[in-house]
């Protein structure tokens, strides 16, 4: 008689009936012990530290020793801040517009990409090229294609009868801040075609043949079925982008400093010119948890509507 042996991860059902949970220590749960460290030591400390000095005094202009508490001192001042107000603003702005714009564009080239094309292994290779450049360096290299006078982006404007600034693209507050959505939308939108591309090939073809015998159009296919069924795959590759493009840095530190006049300044910018400019690491700290806030509330109201869509019948 052959033995059926128990692999699962599940309790085991013991005979009488009652189930018997493994223990921690006979599974991987040990081997897990010294990353669960490292990643409290890396991501617990930075949090309780900024946390702790959001409450204090503590700008290293003045001392280099923390002064004392200041209660929400630092949250009023950055609540009141105007300045604190527009980065705000422009972080929103900027992450709704390129996450919106790079989910679009990604389905597109991955549906393309799932077309079965000559040529096709190659530009799926060449795809992950921008998302393998370091944030800083692309923007580096759009900051010289920016440049009036010799670079590539005005020299085509002009040549289609488009009028660049006399500032210049990026020192034009009208201009400025899309040319950062751009420079963003060129290096994130191929790692939403290729996390959308992966989803796609999860879709069953025998579900999509059964809808083409019954006259669906390729348009009706796309709407009814292989999006809803690569939703879940979207909605969290949504969520990463505008994560991500929240705490957007490099490419304002490289290409507009945060100006002209302040019109490109996100919250990241205004954290590191707290901290790291004026030494204020207390209101940094405070602007920081505030940032934090935000974000835990978008994160939060996107699981709260996905349970209510999993739980409708």
């Amino acid at each position: 008689m052959a033995v059926k042996l128990h692999t699962s991860a599940h309790p085991v059902v013991a005979p009488n009936g009652n189930r018997t949970r493994r223990s921690f220590f006979s599974g991987p749960g040990p081997w897990l012990i010294p990353s669960i460290l490292v990643l409290l030591v890396v991501s617990l400390y930075p949090l309780v530290f900024a946390v702790f000095n959001s409450f204090r005094f503590y700008n290293l202009g003045t001392s280099a020793e923390p002064g004392g508490f200041v209660g929400f001192a630092n949250y009023a001042r950055a609540l009141g801040d105007d300045d604190f107000h527009r980065a705000i603003l422009n972080t929103l702005v900027f992450c709704v517009t390129v996450t919106i714009v790079e989910m679009v564009l990604g389905v597109l080239i991955a549906l393309l990409l799932r077309e079965r094309l000559r040529g096709i292994g190659i530009a799926r290779a060449i795809l992950i090229m921008p998302v393998a450049i370091a944030p800083a360096i692309a923007g580096l290299a759009f900051r010289s294609m920016y440049t009036s006078g010799t670079g590539l982006i005005p020299e085509l404007l002009e040549r289609i009868g488009i009028r660049v600034p006399e500032a210049g693209i990026l020192g034009d507050p009208a201009t400025a801040f899309p040319a950062l959505m751009v420079t963003d939308i060129w290096q994130w939108t191929p790692f939403v075609a290729l996390i959308t591309l992966a989803a796609l090939q999860g879709v069953p073809e025998d579900v999509v043949e059964a809808a083409r015998m019954d006259g669906a159009g390729g348009f009706r296919i796309l709407r009814s079925i292989t999006l809803p069924m690569i939703g879940t795959a979207l909605a969290t590759v949504a969520l990463l982008r505008f994560i991500q493009s929240f705490n957007v840095f490099d490419i304002i530190y490289v290409q507009t400093r945060g100006g002209p006049g302040g019109s490109t300044t996100t919250i990241g910018f205004e954290i590191f010119m707290a901290g790291l400019n004026n030494y204020n690491i207390g209101f940094a700290s405070a602007l920081t948890m505030i940032a934090s806030i935000i974000v835990g509330v978008f994160i939060n109201v996107y699981f709260i509507v996905s349970n209510r869509k999993g739980r409708t019948p």
